[in-house]
């Protein structure tokens, strides 16, 4: 149990040096994928709400520290956690691996919804106006982030969770 929370937060950690560093520089139309989010949503669906709010808070903290905005963006990585909580995959689960894929990808969905609605309020960096940039940013970001997640899904993920 401890040696699965280390292995975690460092992979966090190294997310988060990812994100800032590497693929906040894919902006496209001045937005780009958040690779944490879908590492935090994974997080919450192995380990439920409670502990998908902690990681959250943990990379929002981590994110904050290296970007400068350490407020808005923990809230965010907090509600993401806490709305991917809610796809909770029970370790001994009867589900379909099909039903399982659907979770993930509804947990990414929502959970980048969240975060993004967040910190498109507090954070306009073009300067549009509030609710264009609103929907403009939340969904751009979700889509690019849904992107990801099948990406990843297809790639790691079906075989960890079609096992659990």
């Amino acid at each position: 149990m401890i040696k699965d929370t280390v292995i975690r937060l460092v992979l966090l950690c190294a997310l988060c040096f990812a994100q800032q560093y590497a693929v906040s520089r894919l902006v496209v139309f001045g937005a780009f994928p958040d690779i944490v989010t879908i590492f935090i949503v994974y997080l919450s669906l192995r380990t439920g709400q409670k502990q998908g709010m902690t990681y959250g808070f943990a990379a929002g903290l981590g994110l904050g520290v290296l970007g400068g905005d350490i407020g808005i963006t923990t809230l965010a990585k907090t509600v993401e956690g806490f709305v991917a909580g809610y796809f909770l995959i029970p370790e001994n689960s009867h589900a379909s691996p099909s039903q399982k894929k659907r979770m993930f990808y509804k947990g990414v969905i929502l959970a980048s919804l969240c975060g993004r609605a967040i910190q498109a309020t507090a954070i306009n960096v073009l300067a549009l106006p509030l609710p264009w940039h609103i929907a403009y940013s939340v969904g751009l970001v979700t889509t690019f982030n849904l992107l990801v997640a099948v990406l990843v899904y297809q790639w790691h993920l079906k075989k960890i969770l079609a096992n659990t």
